[in-house]
């Protein structure tokens, strides 16, 4: 009984030292990114397309990061994970600026999202650059309702195209908040 009030007492202080880095359009705004790179030749016929996956993306240090879930605790990390590309030429759309918009509690967060390709990346973690990723990352609040929540992601990119993504239709896939 004692060891798990540590325990529990530790995940707290824990959870409170990580509580003051807040994702972008949640509290204090995080640094801009850097800008893309050039227009890549060719780019700018097709449609622009997307779509993505979310994930487990608790802080570095935690074995099991990373992983693809659909559900999330309050306080935890829910990441999403992007790719935009050139229908035209079938390669990635590196100038695409990507938003992820969360429906809870009445109103809709939009979170900006960050293209991978041009920062440095943790060689342990992926097998090559991640230059195809744009990655948000919404920190579920402790009010959020408990149930499935709506989300979407809008892109616009350097040509002026738009596109849209939301999850499939599957009440399994959508954005779910469970209880511990």
């Amino acid at each position: 009984m004692v060891l798990r009030r540590i325990v529990l007492l530790l995940v707290i202080v824990v959870a409170s030292l990580s509580a003051g880095s807040v994702a972008a359009g949640q509290g204090r705004q995080a640094a801009p990114p850097p800008p893309p790179p050039e227009p890549q030749a060719g780019h700018g016929m097709g449609k622009l397309v997307i779509w993505g996956d979310m994930a487990d993306y608790t802080r570095p240090g935690v074995p099991l990061r990373c992983y693809n879930t659909n559900r999330f605790r309050r306080g935890q990390r829910a990441g999403f994970r992007m790719t935009a590309v050139d229908g035209g030429t079938g390669e990635v759309e590196n100038t695409a600026e990507m938003v992820l918009h969360i429906e809870y509690a009445g109103k809709t967060v939009d979170i900006p999202m960050r293209w991978r390709g041009n920062v440095p990346f943790p060689k342990q973690e992926y097998l090559r650059a991640p230059v195809e990723m744009w990655t948000g990352v919404w920190e579920v609040p402790m009010d959020a309702p408990i149930g499935e929540l709506r989300y979407t992601v809008t892109a616009k990119d350097r040509f002026g195209r738009t596109a849209s993504f939301t999850p499939f239709p599957n009440h399994l896939s959508q954005l779910t908040i469970v209880e511990q």
